[in-house]
């Protein structure tokens, strides 16, 4: 069916409200001809037009135009006009108002368009809202049985529960070491929730950077002690400088990148370094030289659920959250994450992390409620 576009004024609306349509096969109205032939087609006295299908709020006319609303190959409606006059309407209108026609219906494809994608964006954001709070929900309900679970294993590897046999102890220790794989997992998807969500906030304090990366050195020393490689903190690493910020966030983001580093470094070492790269700014870098990424990935790896090398990362485990997550704190405290590498193994990758002396609490705000 065809939408009828006619004058303006008082008919006009009387036309709008009720909606008129005019089925495109019919085969004597001058519209649906316009629309089949699509060009315009005149009559230029109506009187004489066998069949002609006059419009009651309409009863003068005398003559009559109609000019299909071209765009590419779809009519999107018609263009009538019609006159009290004979021989009113000539060629040349007819090629002015096609002009008008073939303009106006553009303006209406994109006028349709954008709404179709205004929808569409709007259905996006909610289902991204129902994918966020359904992540957070079920990561709170997963801990909290996971939590009982490490809990015990803990009391009964205490021996409060009476002395365990050596295969019981080793069981048990294997049920306190995946469940701590586990809730790592499950906290890394709730933070990536709560990012996405807009409800991860930031509590900034003053604090020194070197003596957060001893901290960090500290907790991974094990993990990189298993694997028989050097982790250290570089002799002329800036030992003074402090920054404004959350040092909780920040610690978590360079245990992921360490850990990381350990992961996926095979023998040799990992180094942190940490220097001012202006009076504003702060470069802190973990350098490793281990497998290294390729340079046509040094952005995928900063994707929610990817990772570079499946059959790797397979063995090391992993969500592929921990680089993305270490990206949106670091972002969020108005600063930027990077990697580089040759992607030649045992060159390894160096990643930098460019923060603020002092993040404001203003942009943090800001930054969550977008």
């Amino acid at each position: 069916e065809l939408v009828l576009t006619s004058g303006a004024g008082k008919v006009g609306q009387k036309m709008l409200e009720t909606g008129l349509t005019i089925d495109i096969n019919a085969e004597k109205s001058l519209v649906a001809r316009a629309a089949r032939g699509r060009q315009a087609v005149i009559i230029n006295d109506v009187t004489k037009e066998e069949g002609f299908l006059p419009n009651p709020l309409l009863p003068n006319t005398q003559s009559e135009m109609a000019v299909p609303m071209l765009v590419g190959e779809s009519v999107l409606g018609v263009f009538d006009i019609q006159s009290d006059k004979i021989n009113a309407f000539t060629e040349e209108a007819a090629d002015i108002y096609t002009t008008l026609a073939s303009q106006v219906a553009v303006a209406l494809q994109n006028a349709r368009l954008y709404q179709e994608q205004a929808s569409v964006v709007t259905q996006l954001r909610e289902l991204d809202r129902l994918k966020s709070s359904f992540l957070a929900n079920m990561s709170h309900e997963l801990r909290t049985p996971l939590n009982s679970i490490l809990g015990f294993a803990d009391v009964m590897l205490e021996g409060l529960d009476g002395p365990l046999t050596s295969t019981m102890d080793n069981d048990l220790r294997l049920i306190q070491k995946n469940g701590q794989h586990l809730l790592h997992l499950i906290n890394d998807v709730l933070d990536m929730a709560k990012i996405e969500s807009g409800r991860m906030s930031l509590h900034a304090d003053t604090f020194n950077v070197n003596n957060l990366l001893e901290e960090v050195t500290s907790i991974t020393s094990s993990l990189a002690s298993d694997k028989n490689i050097a982790l250290y903190i570089e002799p002329e690493s800036d030992r003074e400088v402090e920054i404004y910020a959350d040092s909780t966030r920040i610690r978590q983001v360079m245990i992921n990148l360490v850990n990381n580093s350990i992961k996926f470094t095979e023998k040799g070492s990992v180094a942190l370094n940490v220097s001012r790269m202006d009076d504003a700014r702060v470069l802190i870098t973990v350098k490793d030289n281990g497998l290294g990424i390729p340079t046509d990935q040094l952005e995928t790896i900063f994707l929610e659920f990817t990772q570079v090398d499946t059959t790797t990362t397979r063995k090391v485990g992993g969500t592929g959250l921990g680089l993305p997550i270490s990206r949106r704190l670091v972002e969020m405290h108005g600063g930027r994450l990077w990697a580089e590498s040759s992607g030649i193994d045992g060159e390894g990758s160096t990643f930098f992390v460019e923060l603020p002396l002092e993040t404001r609490v203003t942009e943090i705000i800001e930054k969550r409620e977008k």
